[in-house]
């Protein structure tokens, strides 16, 4: 443990002098909360020993140039889970450091290696399918290239899936549709369409689109979530929509995220580069980037979004800031195809980043540390119990 010690010690003399990681100055900057009186680090430190550590740390964050401004030592417990989730990345020999909140864990029925023993990994290969204008299924996993109304549809090696201008002229048959069908427990698919838009397709979600685009619109519709960057057409500024239960995106060139999941209370458009025209009726709202359309009945507009939480799951991690329980188990669901199933009321929020990459049981642990949630694993079940 004396060792260990010394490791923090290193750890706050190269964060102060720039040298550390961004996954060092991130935990140590969460660590920091740690320094609450109520609250004991570990029985390796006396009281004395905390409140020095305490003031190097303190002292090493307000020394370092253009940052900002350190948060003040509240008695927030929701802190463990956003240290936990940085211990994933800086993992070993700072590890004591969240082994004192075992003691107030409270389990309410076995060990966790037994709650846990029906461990579900993350998705490892994706099992999404597209269904051809003549109804055929193509899994993307077999998918070679096939052409369809003079748009070839290819997968590359990384499993991109693009659909570009064949060598034989369109056919006269008119607009024709494929659906790319992204299931619960399969990796995210990145698709280009063949105007050169692309589309991100979240798991639990689909997307119906032309095979190539022809007329005066652009227009897909998707269940689900999905991340569009909309190319922009010079000639003639064909506008680009997209539907999601009944709420319509329009713009010509923009970057969006729409969520629609039919569990969600409302369609979610969040707006990150250009501008779109969100509507539901005679209901109409116009976005700017870093906002969000709410739409349920009307439309709601958000102008303090975190874009980061938003995007989260395409950049591959979970993210969430002040969630509820249910807000995070409906991502948990979708991601590790699982059904939950709730045994009392969880009333704590949930500050967290955890990669999307592991296993199921070590999301349900960092979570755990708040001391306010546990979970058991049972097959394709979860139980959330307080």
């Amino acid at each position: 443990m004396p060792g260990r010690k010394k490791e923090l010690i290193n750890l706050i003399k190269k964060y102060r002098l720039g040298k550390a990681s961004p996954q060092e100055v991130d935990f140590l900057e969460k660590y920091y909360q740690y320094f609450d009186k109520e609250e004991k680090i570990s029985q390796t430190y006396s009281e004395t020993e905390k409140t020095n550590l305490g003031k190097k740390i303190f002292s090493a964050i307000q020394s370092r140039k253009n940052l900002a401004p350190v948060i003040p030592v509240h008695r927030r417990r929701w802190f463990r889970v956003a240290a936990a989730s940085v211990l994933l990345f800086f993992a070993g020999s700072v590890y004591f450091i969240l082994r004192h909140s075992n003691e107030n864990l409270i389990t309410k029925t076995e060990p966790q290696e037994i709650r846990f023993k029906n461990d579900v990994a993350a998705p490892a290969s994706t099992k999404a399918t597209i269904t051809l204008a003549d109804g055929k299924v193509v899994p993307i996993d077999s998918l070679t290239t096939l052409s369809q109304n003079g748009v070839d549809l290819t997968k590359t090696v990384d499993g991109k899936i693009i659909y570009s201008a064949g060598s034989s002229p369109l056919g006269e048959a008119g607009v024709k549709y494929n659906t790319l069908s992204n299931p619960r427990g399969s990796k995210v698919i990145d698709m280009q369409l063949s105007d050169g838009s692309h589309v991100w397709l979240n798991a639990g979600s689909s997307v119906t689109y032309p095979v190539a685009f022809i007329g005066n619109e652009r227009k897909v519709t998707i269940t689900g979530e999905a991340y569009f960057e909309v190319k922009h057409l010079i000639q003639g500024n064909i506008p680009f929509s997209v539907e999601a239960n009944g709420v319509i995106t329009e713009v010509l060139g923009t970057h969006f995220n729409v969520n629609g999941y039919s569990d969600e209370a409302n369609v979610k458009v969040t707006l990150l580069e250009g501008s779109v025209k969100v509507s539901k009726g005679n209901a109409i709202g116009l976005l700017k980037p870093g906002q969000q359309a709410q739409v349920s009945n009307d439309v709601k507009i958000i102008s303090s979004v975190d874009i980061e939480e938003v995007m989260a799951w395409k950049d591959g991690v979970f993210k969430f800031k002040e969630a509820t329980i249910e807000m995070l188990m409906r991502q948990i669901e979708k991601w590790y195809d699982v059904d939950i199933n709730y045994e009392g009321k969880v009333s704590s929020h949930f500050v967290v980043t955890i990669p999307r990459t592991v296993n199921m049981s070590n999301v349900f642990k960092i979570l755990e540390e708040t001391g306010g949630v546990h979970f058991k694993i049972d097959g394709r079940k979860v139980t959330v119990m307080p």
